[in-house]
């Protein structure tokens, strides 16, 4: 249970990251929603709103940190 937990929380980092991880987002929908039925619906809320508080606090988005090859342009959290 601890790696889909640690999953959970990439994929928030990732949404975050790129568009949002807001319960309002397609991010959430999409991606994050899921793992809702993976670890339960009580880990899931408490990893999902601690884990993305914490990101809210201590982080920062860094935009158009880098592009790859392909033209991909790729965001970075910074932690203040």
């Amino acid at each position: 249970m601890e790696t889909k937990i640690e999953d959970l929380k990439e994929m928030i980092e990732s949404c975050y990251t790129y568009g949002g991880a807001n319960r309002d987002t397609y991010n959430f929908d999409t991606y994050i929603k899921k793992y809702e039925l993976e670890i339960g619906k009580e880990m899931f809320e408490k990893t999902y709103t601690e884990h993305l508080s914490l990101l809210k606090d201590e982080y920062t988005i860094q935009f158009n940190v880098g592009t790859d090859s392909d033209g991909i342009i790729y965001n970075s959290l910074i932690k203040n």
